[in-house]
């Protein structure tokens, strides 16, 4: 056998040695198990169940075959225009990078957050919340922590944030 075949992914996964290998069946229903995934540095992915493959076998050594390119057709965004592109997970949270639109995200699960040391920043149907850190704008604090000059009682104008 020589060439690409196509690679029906079954669902069964191992991550071993920094490696992942994969099992499913090629052409005619060929059965195979633990074949090696190669991806690119700085990328991991796990595909689900009926993901679609190549699988590049080696002649008389199964032992070197490996599966290129899985990714499940139901769960591909269809509505990445020509010269973006996308990262995204089998639940339709995605990035997109696209030309003249800039980076959008879009979440479905219940929030969206980035976190740095001891600060958190999530963003959810509630609004925008921070935990942890000092807030500012144009240098001053505006978080729960800031002071105002010219306080007076009641309904007076304050001085700006100190």
């Amino acid at each position: 056998m020589s060439g690409f075949v196509r690679f029906d992914f079954d669902g069964r996964l191992e991550e071993k040695g920094g490696q992942q290998f994969v099992s499913g069946r090629g052409m005619y229903g060929d059965g195979y198990t633990r074949i090696h995934r190669p991806e690119p540095h700085g990328f991991i992915s796990s595909p689900p169940a009926g993901s679609k493959g190549l699988l590049l076998p080696s002649p008389n050594n199964p032992d070197f075959a490996v599966v290129l390119g899985v990714e499940h057709p139901g769960h591909r965004p269809s509505d990445i225009p020509g010269g973006g592109s996308a990262l995204y997970d089998a639940s339709g949270n995605i990035i997109k990078v696209v030309m003249g639109d800039g980076i959008m995200v879009d979440v479905t699960g219940t929030a969206f957050q980035i976190r740095k040391g001891g600060v958190t920043l999530t963003v959810s149907a509630a609004g925008v919340d921070i935990q942890g850190g000092t807030v500012k704008h144009n240098g001053k604090d505006i978080g729960d922590t800031h002071r105002h000059t010219g306080v007076v009682p009641g309904g007076g104008q304050t001085g700006v944030p100190v």
